[in-house]
Formats: C-alpha cells, sequence, structure tokens
C-alpha cells in the first residue's frame, strides 16, 4: 500500500491507543521510515486535523539527537499521519521488564538523556504531556530516544470535548492535569520522577491500585520513598525522587535543565560498587519481539524483599552467673582478657571509622573544579591533577565557542567521590546547516528538503510570476548552499502563477494614448492602422481583446488606428466624353454630378470641381461640366 503516493507500507509493528505504527518505506528519498497513523475515531471532531497539524509541526521543530525527528504530517483517508525517523532497538517498557530492575548507574543515565530531549523540547515551548516507557526508545547503541511529541495534547483536546475525558497513562500522569489541567514542562518532570522511580524499584508507586484510586493518590498524596521498597538505596535516590515528583509544581524543578542539575549530582555522588547494584525483582520473560507496545496497566506489584539484617549485633544475657570461688589469678586473666578484647576492638572499630570516612564518608568526596567556558587540557589537568577521570563528548552550542567545555557532569562547585568520573561536553560551536536549493520546487517538497536539511520554514509568501509556473518556488531568502545556524528559519516566495490583467478601453484614445495604457497594464501593445471614414485619424478603431475581459499579464493587446478617410486623386477629365468621364470618377471611388452648359449638346467634359490633380476623401462628390 502506498500512502500520500510516497509512502510504501511494509508492515504493522505496533498498535497503541492513539495510532497504528507502521515499517514503512520513503519512495522518494529511498528510505525506511516509521509511519504512525491516528486511529480514526480521533478524527470525528471537527478541530482533530487542525489541531493535529499544529501539534506535529511543533514536535517537527524539536531538532536533537534524543528526539525521534519528525520528517513528514499529512491526512490519509480523513486520518493523520505521521512520518518518523525509525529506531532500532526496544522501548524502556521493554527493557525494563526483561531486566526487572535497572542499576542505579542505568537509571540514572538513562533519566539524564530523557531530561535532555525534554529540555530541547521545552525550549521550542513543546510539552510532552504523556511521558512513560513506552514513549522511549533505546537505540542500538544504547541511548535514549523519546517519541510521540505534543500528540497526547492533540488527543487529549478531542477527547475532552468529543467525551470529556482525558488521555494520558494514570501511573505517570501530574496531579495538575487531574485538577486543573494545565501543563508545562514541570509536568513533564513529575512523569520522569515516576519513571525514576519505577526503574530503580521495579514498579510504579501505588502499585496493582485502580486507576481512580491512583490519581486519587497521585493528587493527594506524596510518592512513597523507594527506600521504603529496598532498603539499601541512599537517601540522595529519596530525596532526588520527591524532587521531581513534588505533588506541587512549585517545589519541582522549573524545567527540565534544573532537574538535570539534579541528577547529574546524585549520579557523581554514589560510589561505584553502590552505582552498580540493582533491586532484587525478578525479570519478565517475553517472547514477543521487541516494539512499542500498547500499556493499559502498570506493572503488578512484586514482593517485597528480605530486609538484610543490622550491621549491629545485639547480645542479650540471660539469667545471672553463678558465684563461684575461683582463685584470684583466674580473675586476673579474665581481666586481662577483656582488655585486650576491648583493645581489639577498638583498632577494628577506628580502622572501620577510617575506611568508611574515606571510602563513603565526607573524605571520599572532592570539589568539583570550573569547567564550563574553559579550555579542555586546562581543566583535563586540574581533574588528573585531583585523581579523577574524564571523558568527552562533543555537541553543538548556541553559546560555547568551539572546543570550550559547555558542561560538566558533576557540575563545576559540586561534589564528586573521589574515585567517580567526571563527563566533560565540548562545544563544537554553532550548529551551522547547508541551504538546500528550494527555487523551482513545490511549497510541500521545499519544506520537506528543509526538514532533511535540520532547517525550519520561515515565512512562505505568495507572488504572480510571469515565468515560474504556479505552486513553485521563486525565490528564497538565504541562497542555496550557504551555512546558516540550525535555528535559522528560511523564508520562501511561491509563485501564483501569470498575473490576471482586466483589459482597459482604448475607444477614443490615440494611438499613443492607447499604447501607454496596454503597457501601464502589463500587457503588450502592438498596433495596426487602416483608413476610417467614420472614426477621426489618428484615433482608435477597434481592439483585439473586448474591455473589461481578463488576459494575463505579459499577454499582447492588438488595436487598429483610423487613417482617416482614405484620398483619392481626381483624374484629368477634360476633353473626354461624358459616359467615359463618369465611368473613370465613379471606378476610382467618387460619386457623379454633371452641368451641362447649352445642354451639352457635343456631350465633351470642360473642366471637373474639384479639378484634376486633387486629393480627396474616397466617397466625394465631383462636378462635370459638360459643353
Amino acid at each position: 500500500m502506498l500512502v500520500d503516493q510516497r509512502y510504501r507500507i511494509d508492515r504493522k509493528l505496533a498498535r497503541g491507543g492513539m495510532a497504528t505504527v507502521y515499517i514503512a518505506h520513503d519512495e522518494r528519498l529511498d528510505r525506511p521510515i516509521a509511519l504512525k497513523v491516528m486511529h480514526p475515531h480521533l478524527a470525528e471532531s471537527a478541530d482533530f486535523v487542525a489541531r493535529f497539524r499544529r501539534e506535529a509541526r511543533a514536535a517537527a521543530r524539536i531538532i536533537h539527537p534524543g528526539v525521534v525527528s519528525v520528517f513528514d504530517q499529512g491526512i490519509v483517508h480523513g486520518q493523520g499521519f505521521l512520518v518518523m525517523e525509525l529506531v532500532s532497538g526496544p522501548n524502556l517498557r521493554t527493557l525494563l521488564t526483561s531486566q526487572g530492575a535497572f542499576t542505579l548507574s542505568q537509571a540514572l543515565r538513562y533519566t539524564q538523556e530523557i531530561l535532555d530531549a525534554l529540555h530541547a523540547a521545552h525550549r521550542v515551548g513543546v510539552v510532552h504531556r504523556d511521558m512513560k516507557p513506552e514513549n522511549v526508545l533505546i537505540s542500538e547503541d544504547s541511548h535514549v530516544r523519546v517519541t510521540d511529541f505534543g500528540l497526547a495534547r492533540a488527543a487529549s483536546e478531542v477527547s475532552m470535548s468529543t467525551t470529556g475525558s482525558m488521555l494520558g497513562t494514570v501511573a505517570y500522569m501530574a496531579p495538575e492535569i487531574a485538577t486543573t489541567g494545565h501543563t508545562d514542562a514541570r509536568t513533564d518532570i513529575y512523569s520522569v520522577g515516576m519513571m525514576l522511580y519505577e526503574m530503580v524499584v521495579g514498579h510504579v508507586p501505588w502499585d496493582g491500585a485502580p486507576a481512580m484510586k491512583m490519581a486519587y493518590s497521585h493528587v493527594n498524596e506524596d510518592v512513597p520513598s523507594p527506600s521504603e521498597e529496598c532498603s539499601w538505596l541512599p537517601t540522595e535516590i529519596d530525596e532526588l525522587v520527591a524532587t521531581l515528583a513534588a505533588r506541587d509544581p512549585a517545589e519541582r524543578p522549573r524545567d527540565a535543565r534544573d532537574a538535570l542539575e539534579l541528577v547529574a549530582r546524585v549520579r557523581a555522588s554514589l560510589p561505584s560498587d553502590l552505582a552498580e547494584r540493582r533491586a532484587d525483582v525478578q525479570p519478565v520473560q517475553s517472547g514477543q519481539p521487541t516494539a512499542p507496545i500498547e500499556f493499559h496497566a502498570v506493572t503488578t506489584a512484586l514482593p517485597g524483599g528480605v530486609l538484610t539484617p543490622s550491621s549491629q549485633t545485639v547480645v542479650k544475657a540471660s539469667g545471672s552467673l553463678p558465684r563461684t570461688d575461683r582463685p584470684h589469678k583466674k580473675s586476673r586473666s579474665r581481666l586481662k582478657t577483656v582488655i585486650a578484647l576491648l583493645a581489639v576492638l577498638l583498632i577494628v572499630g577506628s580502622g572501620g571509622g577510617w575506611w568508611w570516612w574515606s571510602q563513603y564518608g565526607p573524605g571520599s568526596y572532592l570539589t568539583m573544579p570550573q569547567t564550563d567556558g574553559r579550555a579542555v587540557k586546562a581543566v583535563q589537568s586540574e581533574l588528573e591533577a585531583l585523581g579523577l577521570s574524564s571523558t568527552l563528548s562533543e555537541e553543538f552550542s548556541d553559546d560555547v565557542k568551539n572546543g570550550l567545555i559547555i558542561r560538566s557532569d558533576p557540575a563545576s562547585g559540586s561534589q564528586i567521590h573521589k574515585d567517580g568520573e567526571v563527563s566533560l561536553v565540548v562545544s563544537k560551536g554553532v550548529d551551522m546547516r547547508a541551504v538546500p536549493q528550494l527555487v523551482g520546487l513545490s511549497a510541500d517538497q521545499a519544506r520537506g528538503a528543509l526538514t532533511n536539511a535540520g532547517l525550519a520554514a520561515g515565512t512562505v509568501s505568495e507572488e504572480y510570476s510571469d515565468s515560474v509556473a504556479k505552486g513553485q518556488v521563486i525565490s528564497q531568502s538565504e541562497e542555496a548552499a550557504a551555512q546558516v545556524r540550525h535555528d535559522t528559519a528560511v523564508d520562501f516566495v511561491v509563485s501564483k502563477g501569470r498575473e490576471p490583467i482586466t483589459v482597459p478601453d482604448l475607444a477614443g484614445m490615440t494611438g499613443e494614448e492607447a499604447r501607454a495604457a496596454v503597457e501601464e497594464a502589463g500587457l503588450a501593445a502592438e498596433s495596426t492602422s487602416q483608413h476610417s471614414d467614420a472614426v477621426p485619424e489618428g484615433q482608435i478603431i477597434s481592439q483585439s481583446a473586448e474591455a473589461g475581459s481578463t488576459l494575463l499579464r505579459g499577454d499582447t493587446l492588438s488595436f487598429v488606428v483610423s487613417e482617416g478617410p482614405e484620398l483619392v486623386e481626381v483624374p484629368d477629365l477634360v476633353g473626354k466624353q461624358l459616359d467615359q468621364a463618369e465611368k473613370t470618377l465613379r471606378d476610382a471611388g467618387f460619386k457623379v454630378e454633371v452641368n451641362k452648359i447649352l445642354g451639352g449638346i457635343f456631350g465633351t467634359v470642360r473642366s471637373t470641381d474639384p479639378g484634376s490633380g486633387q486629393m480627396i476623401p474616397k466617397g466625394s462628390t465631383v462636378t462635370i461640366t459638360v459643353v
């Protein structure tokens, strides 16, 4: 099946609450894509198509390696569809199901990458509204790719206007969605907090409760601490989850960027052995292929783990020791034994305290040097002096010069374990993109070319053109092949074809006046002339197109200019006979009157009036005098 005369469907991948996803092939650009076709019931609202297109355009503006790209959108058989990047790999739900729970390091890394993608969306004004493991894909290189931006909003608006209900996954839904319906960046952060809880513990809070009870808990109860499920979890994880998933939006981080900093600090603070520990949750084995799935219920609650014994040993003495008459020497021996034992315990305790201080206590942490905006070598030298290792990654930056550090994980001035590793993100400078050639393309083709180039379409205007066919691009604001910033919007002008022109009325004009009027109207003037007995010399006799009719700019309008009456020379008839003279005059186009002297006995022409040789209008009367 070919959709929109371009996308050939190969097979169905998955079906969810809002859409069915197909693996398809873009015939025009020869590449595999994911085709998401909205369910027919979502198109029953008259407003859905407009909302769907608006949200799809908003999602297409998000350009980030952690966001699944939107290439195109349209309507087929009344159903909206999205053309998206095809990501090979499972979603977070599938991965979490197969592993049971993630290590703290793995969970925090996924959380950071999700927040980084959300930050890119929030910067362009897009709120996801339906963050959940099913909407997070894991690529082949194990990095997060967030999908379905904006679709929850379009579907929820339709649902609210038609059924009065909200769409969304209750397990991850922020309280304000249920109470006020208001959403912003903090709404997504709440959902990420719930996802972090699930990644660490193995299930969502209030797991197993009915949907209404779960929604009530979101609104009226604080999120339980993960350590209530897994006692070994540090307080940093509890505090992080509580901050991200605070009931009051004002108590959450303002945006994904602030949330990122919190997660980075917690991740840097964890010792390596603790970071690699995971909750004891039995994975669920599944033979189903890895694909996004429709998730109707939250994960079933698993039995809580057995608490580990306390590190302190309590010895309880029962009864009293019987008095015996033992030698005094034995009493001294016992006293020495007790003192020795106390000394050993003191030494062991001191060593253990020092070990705890240096490995897990305050003595195990260092303060990060300033990293942002500095050269890589200078920062690496300081880190090496502190005994810290580092890794480098690169990304584009609109604000930080090429070669300087954008940020670090942990951030400047924060605490890091002495065995920790610092992640340095180095600027590649501003992301510059090559402007594609748009002239000669259709408007849709031009938008597609800009999207493929990683640029946005700016203002699209229309103009008449004598040379460019209707519907094709006439000009663009940025030259083809020019290098521009990634956030540059490229304007272009689309041809409306040749401009229609109303034919002017040339009647009563002179030839020169008529030519000026025709050319001023945008038409080509072409004139001829002819004699006219009715129209004065120099004025217009007729025009090729009727006044008030329509021609196209550049068409030719012909008109005829009067030369006045045709002039004919009066022939010399003196001495000729009357009959011959009359015939000659009539053949020349004159009217004839005869004036006979003495009865004109001889019939010979004596004179003419006007006289011979004079030029007079054809049809004039010539009087012959005959004797």
